[in-house]
């Protein structure tokens, strides 16, 4: 008779199943690891640019991002499923900065003393042309700014109207609005439509 417990004539079969799972698990999260850098690395700058289309504060912006893209990481396996996970990072960052803004207003309300002050865009490394048009997309409401600058990163009215939670009607008609402004404020600016074209045009290039 052999004197083998049941137990132990079952563990290198357990082992062996182990460590393919731990194999696997490895293998999928460097998967994963890779996939959400190439996705951080193309969307960043346009994450950015949509957010700073309606918020001065660069502080505010990269401190929401970071904390976007982290909490991103930690969703990548489902969010890379996702038809458009950039705008799931844009919801997140705006969430984030929604907070941070009703924050800073009720601290304010208790102790305006004690604040910092209020910080403001660094313009020295970034293109003049960026930096025009952003400057007028803050002289536009917060809406109409938000709906331009997220068309003009390649979302579609059916996109921007599910991530900011509006009807496609209400896209085209922020968006037709602040491009009716744009091009006031350019005419009061001096510049010729031609000069303008241009101008955004460079806009769209990397940072």
């Amino acid at each position: 008779m052999t004197d083998i417990k049941g137990t132990a004539a079952l563990t290198p079969g357990s082992t062996d199943s182990d460590a393919l799972r731990e194999a696997e698990a490895a293998h999928l999260k460097a998967l994963h690891d890779r996939e959400f850098a190439e996705f951080a690395e193309s969307s960043y700058y346009r994450v950015e640019r949509i957010l700073r289309a309606t918020c001065r504060d660069r502080q505010a912006v990269d401190d929401a991002l970071q904390e976007a893209y982290l909490h991103g990481r930690v969703e990548w396996p489902k969010l890379r499923e996702h038809v458009k996970p950039a705008g799931w990072i844009i919801s997140t960052a705006r969430f984030k900065m929604l907070k941070d803004h009703d924050r800073r207003q009720r601290e304010a309300a208790v102790a305006p003393e004690d604040l910092p002050p209020s910080s403001h865009s660094d313009i020295a490394d970034v293109w003049e042309a960026q930096e025009t048009l952003r400057g007028w997309l803050h002289q536009l409401p917060a809406r109409h700014a938000e709906v331009f600058q997220m068309s003009r990163e390649g979302f579609s009215n059916q996109e921007i109207a599910s991530i900011l939670g509006l009807t496609e009607n209400s896209v085209r008609s922020y968006k037709t609005a602040a491009k009716k402004r744009l091009g006031e404020l350019a005419e009061e600016a001096g510049f010729t439509r031609a000069e303008r074209d241009r101008r955004q045009g460079a806009g769209r290039g990397p940072r």
